[in-house]
């Protein structure tokens, strides 16, 4: 129960810190509101225009990207749900897992490094 206690206080904390840089730059209107590059998928970009993936060329890329990106704006409050509110859970979520999980994980290579040592030791003996 303990450990189940320190998780949820690490994810809280983790996500705390995500979710109040989310506010500051919220409040102080400097919050990103465009795009990012998984808005604009390279194969979504290649079959507008035709042609494979690899056939299109860095320009036609670059040209068509940035067009891509353009049409895409949040609003601040959309933004601020969607980058922070959300997705900040995730780290929030793996550290608290992992921080669960690392008692398991160590007594399994523990016992790992003692069946080697002992596999080691018969072979060794069974050699003398």
């Amino acid at each position: 129960m303990k450990r189940i206690v320190f998780a949820l206080a690490i994810a809280l904390g983790i996500y705390g810190v995500a979710v109040g840089a989310g506010s500051l730059l919220y409040a102080t209107g400097a919050i990103a509101t465009g795009a990012t590059h998984n808005d604009c998928d390279r194969g979504v970009i290649a079959k507008a225009l035709g042609k494979a993936q690899d056939d299109l060329t860095q320009q036609e890329l670059k040209t068509e990207t940035t067009k891509c990106l353009d049409t895409h704006t949040l609003t601040k409050g959309a933004a601020f749900r969607s980058q922070y509110l959300f997705w900040s859970a995730w780290p929030a979520i793996i550290c608290a897992m992992v921080f669960l999980a690392w008692p398991v994980w160590t007594r399994i290579l523990r016992n790992q490094e003692a069946a080697e040592r002992a596999a080691e030791a018969s072979h060794l003996e069974m050699g003398t």
